[in-house]
């Protein structure tokens, strides 16, 4: 994998991780989970998004 391409992979799963962190944390601390949801549906998008980024641009030998 390119150096380039290696470093929006790895960006794509930490944003990703980022954004599953702060919505089940705040649905978990304040209980409060409808817009949460929402950071978590895109934590989940940009998830996928990263896996499907990640393995098209992976060198198979």
């Amino acid at each position: 994998m390119e150096p380039a391409v290696e470093r929006r992979c790895h960006l794509l799963v930490l944003l990703s991780l980022i954004l599953l962190t702060i919505g089940i944390g705040y649905c978990v601390v304040f209980e409060t989970c409808l817009a949460d949801f929402l950071v978590v549906i895109v934590g989940l998008v940009v998830g996928w998004v990263a896996i499907i980024y990640c393995l098209a641009n992976a060198r198979w030998r």
